[in-house]
């Protein structure tokens, strides 16, 4: 009721504020995801909700108000208040990441369906990068999540018409993006295993990049499995001991998707 007599100024720096603390909240929320998902993989006792959180050096269970973004940290200084080991910078950088983000998107569309698709899709893509380039591992149910937001967004809202021309002309691009981006994949895979008798590409890969041509569509496919292919032989040139025997090639995916619309909305491309 209060917001309602407020005047425009001051009505746009609450809605700024209580929008950042949403950003905050699922950037810290993206960093229990990170840590946990790939637990889970190996170990069925833990899942979303237990165990409870806690620090991983003393175990001990973390109050609640420690777990408020930004100020928790900042009120423990960094450090455990049980065992005063460090605390990650990574989940601090996680929630900044997210707050960036979600306020550029949010400025730069307003409060509109293509902001709430951006946003959830570039939350999908965050955590299937950072999975992906640590533990080689693309979780179904995110990927399949990813899959729908595009599906969804643009079969339905039309939300990316804007962002990519290509939709304006060519029909259900979104549509033959997703099936093409899968299946492009798969063929690679299929060829690379009839001669060396083993999988080349992981199976969450060809969901990726149907989520990612969902997205964008058909004619964005071949320069974004271009860049991502770059990427990737940069990555083991630079690293070969530690990608000599896997390669995140969904991270290298993404990294070329993102490429791909900065130069797209640039007008670069």
């Amino acid at each position: 009721i209060v917001f309602l007599f407020l005047d425009n100024e001051k009505k746009i720096s609450v809605t700024v504020f209580f929008i950042s603390l949403i950003f905050l909240s699922i950037g810290s929320f993206s960093s229990m995801l990170i840590h946990r998902l790939p637990l889970m993989e190996s170990n069925k006792k833990i899942n979303l909700f237990t165990p409870r959180s806690h620090c991983v050096f003393c175990k001990k269970t973390i109050p609640f108000y420690f777990l408020i973004p930004i100020f928790g940290f900042m009120l423990q200084k960094g450090k455990c208040k049980f065992c005063n080991n460090k605390i990650r910078s990574f989940y601090l950088i996680n929630e900044l990441i997210h707050l960036l983000i979600g306020l550029a998107l949010y400025f730069y569309f307003g409060l509109s369906l293509i902001f709430l698709f951006s946003y959830l899709i570039f939350f999908c893509f965050y955590i299937l990068f950072i999975l992906d380039f640590k533990f080689f591992y693309l979780p179904f149910n995110i990927n399949i999540l990813l899959l729908i937001l595009g599906l969804t967004s643009n079969g339905i809202f039309n939300t990316f018409e804007e962002v990519f021309i290509e939709l304006q002309f060519i029909s259900h691009s979104y549509f033959y993006g997703a099936v093409l981006g899968y299946l492009s994949l798969w063929i690679i895979n299929f060829c690379f295993k009839k001669i060396k008798g083993k999988d080349g590409i992981g199976g969450g890969d060809f969901v990726l990049f149907a989520g990612i041509g969902s997205i964008s569509g058909i004619l964005s496919l071949a320069p974004i499995l271009l860049i991502g292919t770059i990427s990737s032989l940069f990555l083991y040139v630079s690293k070969p001991k530690m990608f000599s025997k896997q390669m995140p090639l969904g991270s290298c995916l993404i990294f070329g998707f993102l490429t791909y619309i900065f130069f797209n909305i640039t007008e670069l491309f």
